[in-house]
């Protein structure tokens, strides 16, 4: 199977499945960060089915690396699916568990972050996280206006209340200038770039 035609039964297994996936709108704006960037170790927190590993593994670097944790046990082995009938499965590494735990016992460097796991973790991750970004890495987190409940006058439904008030705490903390260069590009629900200046700053 070609790559194209395992991200397009990716697609729609996604649809099928109710799995959330990169929209088609931010697909462009995603491979193109990665092509700018292109970095030799990539972390993810949120593989779902593989997905964006898949969309990432073509535009690393030369002996580019991925590793993605997914605490959903179906969605993990879907993703083993995916990864293994594709050219790239040596260039990732799959952990299934919490993200939060397998967090805590984190190794080596990272020139890439994508966060798209649970949003009301993204701050609390990051701070894990951190301590292994490598200065002038680069952290991508989906999803960060969330429905446009985030930056827009609407009012969030009790039900995503929490989920928007920690987006909007990790927007503030990844708008530090003295840490972050980030950019904020509104397609699909909201994907926020930031480029961290390292600890010293």
């Amino acid at each position: 199977m070609t790559l194209n035609d395992i991200l397009n039964e990716q697609r729609i297994y996604a649809m099928l499945n109710d799995v959330p996936i990169l929209r088609e709108s931010e697909v462009h704006l995603f491979e193109e960060l990665i092509g700018l960037y292109r970095p030799t170790s990539v972390l993810e927190v949120g593989t779902a089915i593989g997905y964006s590993a898949l969309l990432m593994a073509p535009l690393l670097d030369e002996g580019g690396h991925i590793t993605s944790i997914e605490l959903d046990e179906v969605r993990h082995k879907m993703a083993k699916y995916y990864i293994n009938q594709s050219a790239y499965a040596d260039a990732i590494t799959l952990i299934q568990g919490d993200a939060s735990q397998v967090l805590t016992n984190l190794v080596g460097e990272y020139d890439l972050v994508f966060l798209d796991g649970p949003k009301g973790q993204y701050l609390k991750q990051l701070e894990l996280i951190l301590p292994h970004v490598k200065e002038g890495g680069v952290i991508l987190a989906d999803n960060v206006l969330f429905r446009g409940y985030v930056r827009g006058e609407k009012e969030a439904p009790k039900r995503f209340k929490t989920i928007v008030k920690r987006l909007q705490e990790y927007l503030n903390f990844v708008e530090n200038k003295e840490l972050f260069n980030t950019t904020i590009y509104p397609m699909g629900d909201g994907m926020s770039v930031s480029v961290w200046k390292g600890h010293n700053k």
